[in-house]
Protein backbone atom coordinates (compact mmCIF):
# COMPACT_ATOMS: atom_id res chain seq x y z
CA UNK A 1 0.00 0.00 0.00
CA UNK A 2 1.47 3.35 -1.05
CA UNK A 3 2.13 5.70 1.84
CA UNK A 4 0.54 9.13 1.80
CA UNK A 5 2.68 11.78 0.16
CA UNK A 6 3.05 14.91 2.26
CA UNK A 7 5.33 17.89 2.78
CA UNK A 8 7.02 16.05 5.65
CA UNK A 9 8.18 13.16 3.45
CA UNK A 10 9.11 15.32 0.45
CA UNK A 11 12.88 15.59 0.13
CA UNK A 12 13.17 19.12 -1.22
CA UNK A 13 16.87 19.35 -2.09
CA UNK A 14 17.10 22.33 -4.47
CA UNK A 15 13.30 22.73 -4.42
CA UNK A 16 12.86 24.18 -0.95
CA UNK A 17 11.66 27.43 -2.47
CA UNK A 18 8.77 25.65 -4.18
CA UNK A 19 7.65 24.17 -0.86
CA UNK A 20 7.74 27.63 0.73
CA UNK A 21 5.69 29.15 -2.10
CA UNK A 22 3.07 26.41 -1.83
CA UNK A 23 2.82 26.73 1.95
CA UNK A 24 2.38 30.49 1.56
CA UNK A 25 -0.45 29.90 -0.92
CA UNK A 26 -2.22 27.51 1.46
CA UNK A 27 -1.70 29.75 4.50
CA UNK A 28 -2.95 32.88 2.73
CA UNK A 29 -6.55 31.67 2.69
CA UNK A 30 -7.33 33.39 -0.58
CA UNK A 31 -6.98 32.83 -4.30
CA UNK A 32 -3.81 32.71 -6.33
CA UNK A 33 -2.00 30.45 -8.77
CA UNK A 34 1.25 28.51 -8.47
CA UNK A 35 2.52 26.79 -11.62
CA UNK A 36 5.08 24.01 -11.05
CA UNK A 37 7.02 22.57 -13.93
CA UNK A 38 9.87 20.14 -14.33
CA UNK A 39 10.97 16.81 -15.74
CA UNK A 40 9.36 13.51 -14.82
CA UNK A 41 10.25 12.41 -11.31
CA UNK A 42 11.02 15.86 -9.89
CA UNK A 43 8.13 15.69 -7.42
CA UNK A 44 5.28 17.58 -9.08
CA UNK A 45 2.55 15.07 -8.24
CA UNK A 46 3.99 14.55 -4.75
CA UNK A 47 3.69 18.27 -4.03
CA UNK A 48 0.16 18.45 -5.41
CA UNK A 49 -0.88 15.56 -3.19
CA UNK A 50 0.83 17.21 -0.21
CA UNK A 51 -1.08 20.43 -0.90
CA UNK A 52 -4.36 18.52 -1.09
CA UNK A 53 -3.62 16.80 2.21
CA UNK A 54 -2.94 20.07 4.03
CA UNK A 55 -5.86 21.94 2.45
CA UNK A 56 -8.34 19.17 3.29
CA UNK A 57 -7.74 19.38 7.05
CA UNK A 58 -10.96 20.04 8.89
CA UNK A 59 -12.99 18.35 6.18
CA UNK A 60 -12.56 21.11 3.62
CA UNK A 61 -13.22 20.21 -0.02
CA UNK A 62 -10.22 19.92 -2.32
CA UNK A 63 -10.10 18.89 -5.97
CA UNK A 64 -7.28 17.04 -7.75
CA UNK A 65 -7.57 16.61 -11.53
CA UNK A 66 -4.96 14.47 -13.38
CA UNK A 67 -5.25 15.70 -16.96
CA UNK A 68 -3.02 12.86 -18.11
CA UNK A 69 -5.94 10.49 -17.50
CA UNK A 70 -7.36 9.68 -20.94
CA UNK A 71 -10.74 8.77 -19.42
CA UNK A 72 -11.49 12.34 -18.35
CA UNK A 73 -13.61 14.70 -20.43
CA UNK A 74 -13.57 18.53 -20.55
CA UNK A 75 -17.07 18.76 -19.07
CA UNK A 76 -15.72 17.22 -15.86
CA UNK A 77 -14.08 20.57 -15.04
CA UNK A 78 -17.48 22.26 -14.71
CA UNK A 79 -18.44 23.32 -11.20
CA UNK A 80 -15.10 22.58 -9.55
CA UNK A 81 -14.02 26.14 -8.77
CA UNK A 82 -15.51 26.68 -5.31
CA UNK A 83 -13.11 24.67 -3.20
CA UNK A 84 -10.39 25.09 -0.58
CA UNK A 85 -7.81 24.09 -3.20
CA UNK A 86 -7.81 23.16 -6.86
CA UNK A 87 -4.88 21.05 -8.15
CA UNK A 88 -4.41 20.39 -11.86
CA UNK A 89 -1.75 17.80 -12.73
CA UNK A 90 -0.18 17.20 -16.17
CA UNK A 91 -1.76 20.39 -17.55
CA UNK A 92 0.41 20.39 -20.67
CA UNK A 93 -1.07 17.04 -21.70
CA UNK A 94 -4.17 18.84 -23.00
CA UNK A 95 -2.24 21.62 -24.78
CA UNK A 96 -3.37 21.85 -28.40
CA UNK A 97 -6.85 20.49 -27.65
CA UNK A 98 -9.14 23.51 -28.02
CA UNK A 99 -12.07 22.02 -26.11
CA UNK A 100 -9.90 21.08 -23.14
CA UNK A 101 -8.10 24.41 -23.18
CA UNK A 102 -11.37 26.34 -23.10
CA UNK A 103 -12.62 24.21 -20.20
CA UNK A 104 -9.41 24.86 -18.24
CA UNK A 105 -9.55 28.58 -19.08
CA UNK A 106 -13.13 28.85 -17.77
CA UNK A 107 -12.17 26.91 -14.64
CA UNK A 108 -9.29 29.30 -14.01
CA UNK A 109 -11.59 32.32 -14.33
CA UNK A 110 -14.21 30.76 -12.04
CA UNK A 111 -11.56 29.91 -9.44
CA UNK A 112 -10.28 33.48 -9.55
CA UNK A 113 -13.81 34.84 -8.98
CA UNK A 114 -14.32 32.40 -6.10
CA UNK A 115 -10.90 33.26 -4.58
CA UNK A 116 -9.99 29.58 -4.71
CA UNK A 117 -6.23 28.87 -4.71
CA UNK A 118 -4.98 26.83 -7.64
CA UNK A 119 -1.84 24.75 -8.17
CA UNK A 120 -1.01 23.61 -11.70
CA UNK A 121 1.75 21.15 -12.62
CA UNK A 122 3.24 20.43 -16.03
CA UNK A 123 6.42 19.17 -17.64
CA UNK A 124 7.18 22.47 -19.39
CA UNK A 125 6.98 26.18 -18.57
CA UNK A 126 3.58 27.78 -19.28
CA UNK A 127 4.74 29.59 -22.41
CA UNK A 128 6.56 26.54 -23.79
CA UNK A 129 3.50 24.31 -24.08
CA UNK A 130 1.75 24.34 -27.50
CA UNK A 131 -1.39 26.12 -26.30
CA UNK A 132 -3.90 27.17 -28.94
CA UNK A 133 -5.63 29.55 -26.54
CA UNK A 134 -3.29 32.48 -25.95
CA UNK A 135 -5.38 33.80 -23.05
CA UNK A 136 -4.91 30.52 -21.17
CA UNK A 137 -1.15 30.62 -21.65
CA UNK A 138 -0.98 34.20 -20.36
CA UNK A 139 -3.14 33.40 -17.30
CA UNK A 140 -0.94 30.44 -16.36
CA UNK A 141 2.24 32.46 -16.86
CA UNK A 142 0.87 35.30 -14.70
CA UNK A 143 0.94 33.18 -11.54
CA UNK A 144 3.99 32.18 -9.51
CA UNK A 145 5.95 29.96 -11.90
CA UNK A 146 8.46 27.60 -10.27
CA UNK A 147 10.76 25.08 -11.92
CA UNK A 148 11.47 21.87 -9.99
CA UNK A 149 15.04 20.61 -10.30
CA UNK A 150 16.26 16.99 -10.05
CA UNK A 151 17.81 15.87 -6.76
CA UNK A 152 21.50 15.11 -6.41
CA UNK A 153 22.56 11.60 -5.40
CA UNK A 154 22.65 12.36 -1.69
CA UNK A 155 19.09 13.70 -1.73
CA UNK A 156 17.96 10.80 -3.94
CA UNK A 157 19.36 8.35 -1.40
CA UNK A 158 17.51 10.12 1.40
CA UNK A 159 14.30 10.16 -0.64
CA UNK A 160 14.57 6.40 -1.21
CA UNK A 161 15.06 5.79 2.51
CA UNK A 162 12.09 7.98 3.44
CA UNK A 163 9.93 6.17 0.87
CA UNK A 164 11.05 2.80 2.24
CA UNK A 165 10.27 3.90 5.81
CA UNK A 166 6.80 4.89 4.66
CA UNK A 167 6.30 1.34 3.44
CA UNK A 168 7.54 -0.07 6.72
CA UNK A 169 11.05 -1.26 5.92
CA UNK A 170 14.59 0.05 6.34
CA UNK A 171 16.83 0.73 3.36
CA UNK A 172 20.50 0.84 4.29
CA UNK A 173 22.92 3.34 2.77
CA UNK A 174 24.66 0.44 1.02
CA UNK A 175 21.47 -0.83 -0.64
CA UNK A 176 20.27 2.66 -1.53
CA UNK A 177 23.61 3.46 -3.20
CA UNK A 178 23.49 0.17 -5.14
CA UNK A 179 19.97 0.93 -6.37
CA UNK A 180 21.02 4.40 -7.51
CA UNK A 181 24.02 2.97 -9.36
CA UNK A 182 22.07 0.33 -11.28
CA UNK A 183 18.68 1.90 -12.06
CA UNK A 184 17.34 4.92 -13.90
CA UNK A 185 17.79 8.07 -11.84
CA UNK A 186 14.31 9.61 -12.04
CA UNK A 187 12.49 9.29 -8.73
CA UNK A 188 9.33 7.81 -10.24
CA UNK A 189 11.26 4.80 -11.58
CA UNK A 190 13.20 4.45 -8.34
CA UNK A 191 10.07 4.49 -6.17
CA UNK A 192 8.38 1.95 -8.46
CA UNK A 193 11.37 -0.36 -8.04
CA UNK A 194 11.30 0.07 -4.25
CA UNK A 195 7.65 -0.96 -4.18
CA UNK A 196 8.52 -4.07 -6.20
CA UNK A 197 11.48 -4.75 -3.92
CA UNK A 198 9.22 -4.57 -0.88
CA UNK A 199 6.71 -7.03 -2.37
CA UNK A 200 9.46 -9.42 -3.49
CA UNK A 201 11.20 -9.46 -0.11
CA UNK A 202 7.93 -10.19 1.67
CA UNK A 203 7.06 -12.97 -0.78
CA UNK A 204 10.51 -14.56 -0.48
CA UNK A 205 10.81 -13.87 3.26
CA UNK A 206 14.22 -12.32 2.56
CA UNK A 207 15.95 -9.33 4.08
CA UNK A 208 16.59 -6.44 1.70
CA UNK A 209 20.32 -6.64 1.04
CA UNK A 210 22.58 -5.87 -1.92
CA UNK A 211 22.69 -9.58 -2.99
CA UNK A 212 18.87 -9.73 -2.90
CA UNK A 213 18.57 -6.55 -4.98
CA UNK A 214 21.11 -7.94 -7.46
CA UNK A 215 19.10 -11.16 -7.80
CA UNK A 216 15.96 -9.15 -8.49
CA UNK A 217 17.67 -7.03 -11.15
CA UNK A 218 19.32 -10.07 -12.77
CA UNK A 219 15.95 -11.83 -12.95
CA UNK A 220 14.41 -8.76 -14.60
CA UNK A 221 17.25 -8.70 -17.16
CA UNK A 222 16.67 -12.40 -17.95
CA UNK A 223 12.96 -11.78 -18.60
CA UNK A 224 13.79 -8.98 -21.06
CA UNK A 225 16.08 -11.22 -23.14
Amino acid sequence: MRHRRSFSNFIAGPNGGAVAVLRDLLDAGRGGLVYLWGAQGTGKSHLLEACCGDASLGGRRVVYVPLGDAHLEPAMLNGLAETALLCIDDADRIAGNREWEEALFHLYNEAELASSPMVVAASVAPKRAPWRLADLASRLAAGVVWRLRPLDDGARRRALQVHAAGRGFTLSDEVASYVLKHLRRDMGSLFTFLDRLDHSSLAAQRRITVPFVKELLDAADERRR
